[in-house]
């Protein structure tokens, strides 16, 4: 199992750096269904000897998941400066930005990150670049404007995302859309409730005993759900599959 602990650096570091920092460590210790089911969807697409790049790799969850399980090491950008020390830390080759990583990547993943992104287009344009022509890009974010929640606001979400708008992004920055489709349909009708009924400072840090409970119960079923066709309708999640187009 992959070790949680937070490293001294990072814990002498955790008041200045990323407001989000905290939550980020939280989710480690107690999402492991959901982490290792976000990775599990991105590796559909690993082949062998692929270069990968996490795009806002963050504390390096998801590229620890990846080098234990599926022994790949992604690359990481990350424009955090405390966050890179902590993925420095855990050993993973870490550039501050788009242009400084060292591309082509066969497989770009990201998730949970866009919607911190004022301009996501460019961002999509940046991942492009990096991208090998027939490259994937694998993209995880929130779905639904009208869900849009005070938790949302004290994460630093611009935005939750549609479908087509997602998609439209995509292509504006010259991918095709290999497959787009829903996820978490529970955990759309959890975050409705927080959109009505929670305020920001209840949202902002949720517990390690809650973020277990529905990770060892909830989530589980919600999957289920998902592949018994929810996914076409509706989640809380998006979860889309690009490639960079041959020839470009």
């Amino acid at each position: 199992m992959m070790s949680t602990q937070i490293p001294q650096q990072a814990q002498n570091e955790l008041q200045t750096c990323y407001s989000g920092t905290n939550e980020l460590w939280a989710n480690e210790r107690s999402l492991e269904k959901y982490n290792h089911h976000i990775v599990s969807k991105f590796a559909s697409q690993l082949k062998s000897n692929d270069r990968i790049l996490e795009f806002g790799a963050g504390i390096g969850t998801l590229a620890s998941i990846f080098r234990e399980v599926y022994s790949v090491k992604p690359h990481c950008i990350e424009i955090d400066p405390a966050l890179r020390e902590i993925l420095i830390e855990r050993e993973f080759s870490v550039y501050e930005n788009s242009q400084s990583a060292q591309g082509p990547y066969s497989l770009i993943y990201t998730s949970n990150v866009l919607e911190h992104i004022p301009d996501d287009l460019e961002s999509l344009k940046d991942m492009h670049n990096l991208l090998e022509a027939g490259g994937s890009l694998m993209i995880y974010v929130p779905a639904f404007m009208f869900l849009y929640s005070p938790a949302d606001a004290a994460l630093g979400h611009y935005r939750r995302y549609t479908k087509h708008e997602l998609c439209d992004k995509l292509r504006l920055a010259n991918f095709s859309i290999h497959s787009c489709r829903y996820s978490d349909s529970i955990g759309f009708f959890a975050w409705l409730t927080t959109r009505f009924f929670r305020s920001s400072t209840q949202n902002k840090i949720s517990s390690d005993s809650s973020l277990k409970f529905y990770d060892r119960f909830i989530f589980p079923i919600s999957h289920f759900l998902d592949e018994m066709g929810f996914k076409y309708f509706f989640g809380k999640n998006i979860l889309i599959h690009a490639i960079k187009m041959q020839g470009e």
